[in-house]
């Protein structure tokens, strides 16, 4: 009889029938929550797939694994360094969900620009259009995007088909043709999209400096990583009347439990949702699974 090394598949990715099978082809599948105490037998998996932030001490109750997948494609989920010091390999998947991501980043535009929830409010509240403020015009505004790869460019397309002034963030210390510097964007803008990845510092991109720069009136979006605004600087803009509004799908930490910031009526949240649609997670899960028959049979 061959025995099977364990494959750990963290409890929050969903696997198909279809996708389960090809993974039980080679590994003796089992489904973990890793925020729950371990079973013995738990902690003798060889490969753990996650979508979920291990720390140091949680990759230790693993003495035998030596790859881990992460359905995602940073890598920040895991401690980098206590995997490299326990020989275990790291892997993260391509960029997958373009189209969701700037889908929902349109949505949460459409929906602040267009005043959709206070509207849906005051219909089911009886109050019609009491006390709410004119809608705003995309056509003809200038849309900001920090961020520029295949998800920036896609909300750029969007942004031209509505008739908006794309203005492109130059990277900090760089002078691309068609970009200009990120205080310029902000200056600038009507509204401000975030497409970048997590800053090797690991402070804010978007600090109190930054955003007492942006256009007043404007609004701020945000689908890329929490870590780049400071929330704190963002609600006090929100509070003065500086910022029209802001949209935000990520969060500093996640599940994001009592953000005060998430009570306001001028800030929509979603719960990091953009990139979710049946058509993403199907190209994330093959990723993912590819990448452990890879390593397990090369």
């Amino acid at each position: 009889m061959v025995v099977k090394p364990i494959c750990a598949v963290d409890h929050n990715i969903h696997l198909s029938p279809e996708e389960h099978a090809r993974l039980q082809d080679c590994f003796d599948v089992i489904y973990v929550d890793f925020s729950q105490p371990l079973s013995a037998h738990i902690k003798q998996s060889e490969l753990l797939l996650i979508h979920t932030r291990l720390n140091h001490q949680l990759i230790r109750e693993f003495p035998k694994c030596k790859y881990i997948g992460i359905r995602a494609h940073n890598t920040d989920y895991i401690d980098r360094r206590a995997a490299e010091e326990l020989g275990i390999t790291l892997t993260g998947i391509p960029q997958a969900g373009e189209h969701s991501v700037a889908e929902h980043t349109f949505a949460l535009i459409f929906a602040l620009s267009k005043r959709i929830l206070q509207s849906h409010n005051n219909v089911i509240g009886g109050r019609w259009r009491d006390g709410l403020q004119p809608n705003l015009e995309l056509y003809g505004k200038k849309l900001g995007i920090i961020g520029y790869g295949n998800i920036g460019q896609r909300v750029a397309a969007i942004g031209k088909a509505l008739g908006m002034t794309i203005l492109l963030a130059a990277k900090e210390g760089t002078d691309a043709d068609g970009m200009i510097p990120l205080e310029d964007v902000l200056k600038e803008a009507d509204i401000v999209t975030i497409h970048a990845s997590t800053r090797a510092a690991n402070t804010p991109l978007l600090n109190r400096e930054r955003i007492a720069l942006m256009k007043h009136g404007s609004m701020l979006i945000n689908t890329a990583r929490g870590k780049l605004v400071d929330h704190t600087a963002l609600e006090e803009a929100l509070e003065c009347g500086r910022l029209f509004g802001a949209a935000l799908d990520v969060f500093e930490v996640e599940p994001a439990v009592n953000e005060r910031i998430c009570l306001r009526s001028d800030v929509i949240c979603t719960p990091h949702h953009a990139y979710y649609t049946r058509e993403t997670l199907f190209v994330m899960n093959s990723h993912l699974i590819d990448n452990a028959i890879h390593y397990y049979l090369r």
